[in-house]
């Protein structure tokens, strides 16, 4: 695990970052949180552990672009984020070396992109550490193959939301993950998982569209008529007549 400090005046916003964000996911630690940029100094001066400081810029006493140019080590990374979209605060960042600016309120995507090339960084840095890299992606794998399980059991009432809920992760996060993981978005999978058990049970002569419809999770037998049609292109009648569908 690489260590992180987060340096924020307002404990809300830091809090939130240090709870709300998977870090451990991405291979990080929260080492402390900070309202103080001086505090957030002397600790890092008594700890030689820390490879990232991501630091709010415009703080009472000592700033974050302050705090970044007294870092003894020139080898911690530094992330600067801010509410405002300032010339000379993004200067600030070039010229000491920082490797991201991210504005308030920080979207989960940008964070995410932002610690995963930082990641990539230290990995490059420590190759020693990078093995650890395969421990995440193999827990990735694992989310995404207890995701795919959730979707085949519980394809009729399935949601992003409540499959977020079964991993312990944020909608957002296990989205975005599963996209990456598994090639394809978790709607266009759970829309695959229905529409093979839609043609399974319409080899069943006897049942009628709208029951078939309620099977696979469609309150109204027009919608799945649809959507078979756009996945399959054939309509539902059609397959029955005996029409080949082109998956």
């Amino acid at each position: 695990m690489y260590r992180i400090i987060i340096v924020d005046d307002e404990p809300k916003i830091g809090e939130g970052l240090v709870h709300l964000f998977p870090w451990g996911n991405l291979g990080f630690e929260v080492a402390g949180f900070f309202t103080d940029a001086r505090a957030a100094l002397d600790y890092i001066n008594s700890h030689q552990d820390i490879d990232v400081v991501m630091t709010d810029i415009q703080m009472p006493g000592m700033t974050g672009i302050e705090l970044s140019q007294n870092l003894s080590d020139s080898k911690i990374i530094v992330i600067f984020f801010s509410a405002y979209q300032d010339f000379e605060y993004a200067r600030s960042a070039i010229i000491n070396h920082v490797v991201d600016y991210l504005i308030k309120p920080m979207k989960y995507d940008a964070m995410e992109a932002c610690f995963e090339r930082v990641r990539n960084l230290l990995d490059q840095r420590n190759p020693s550490e990078s093995t650890d890299h395969v421990m995440f992606s193999s827990s990735h794998d694992d989310l995404v193959k207890t995701v795919k399980e959730y979707l085949e059991q519980n394809y009729r009432t399935a949601s992003l939301e409540e499959a977020a809920l079964l991993v312990h992760f944020s909608s957002s996060y296990l989205s975005s993950t599963f996209k990456s993981v598994a090639g394809t978005s978790f709607s266009d999978y759970l829309l695959k998982v229905r529409m093979e058990k839609a043609r399974q049970l319409l080899a069943d002569d006897t049942r009628k569209l709208y029951d078939i419809a309620d099977a696979v999770g469609y309150v109204n037998p027009k919608n799945l008529s649809r959507n078979f049609k756009d996945y399959f292109k054939v309509t539902p009648q059609e397959y029955r007549m005996g029409k080949k569908v082109k998956p």
